[in-house]
C-alpha cells in the first residue's frame, strides 16, 4: 500500500472514531399526561406515544421540523406517567404524538383501517425536569407530520 493509502485510510479510522466516540448530553424530564379521545371515537386499545425534538438542528435537506427520540405503549387513554431523556444537543422544543391502536395489530391505519384517531401537542414550559401536557386523539389516521404546524 502507498504512502497516500495510508494516510488516508488513518485519516479514515480518526474521522469514525470521532463518531463513535461523541459524547450526548441527556436532559431528564418526567412528564405527566392525560391522552383522551372525542366523544364518539375508538376509546379501548393501546395508546403508542412518539416524544419528538419539536425543531432539529439539519440545515439544507437534512432540516426537518420533527425528531423522534423516544417511543413508548401505554395500556389506554386516561393518565400517563413517563420520564423520557430528552437529547440536549438534537434541537429544541418537545412534542408528544399518540395514537390508539383500535384493532390491536400495532399499525397505525393498515389497509381497511380508518378508525384509529391520533393527535399531537408542543409542550409547553420545555426546559423543565417536570412537565404536564394534554393530548387529545383527534384525528383519524394522522402521521407526525400531518398534524405539525
Amino acid at each position: 500500500m502507498s504512502r497516500a493509502h495510508l494516510a488516508f485510510a488513518g485519516a479514515l479510522v480518526f474521522a469514525l472514531a470521532g463518531c463513535i466516540n461523541e459524547e450526548t448530553r441527556l436532559y431528564e424530564i418526567e412528564l405527566d399526561g392525560q391522552v383522551a379521545v372525542p366523544n364518539g371515537a375508538p376509546s379501548t386499545g393501546k395508546v403508542h406515544l412518539e416524544f419528538h425534538v419539536a425543531t432539529t438542528f439539519g440545515e439544507g435537506d437534512l432540516e426537518h421540523p420533527l425528531g423522534v427520540f423516544e417511543t413508548r405503549t401505554a395500556l389506554g387513554v386516561g393518565p400517563v406517567r413517563e420520564t423520557v431523556l430528552y437529547p440536549l444537543d438534537e434541537g429544541d422544543g418537545l412534542v408528544v404524538y399518540g395514537w390508539l391502536d383500535s384493532d390491536g395489530d400495532g399499525v397505525l391505519c393498515a389497509p381497511g383501517q380508518t378508525e384509529e384517531p391520533a393527535g399531537l401537542v408542543k409542550v409547553a414550559g420545555f426546559p423543565a425536569h417536570t412537565l404536564s401536557f394534554s393530548l387529545t386523539l383527534h384525528a383519524p389516521c394522522g402521521g407526525p407530520e400531518s398534524l405539525y404546524p
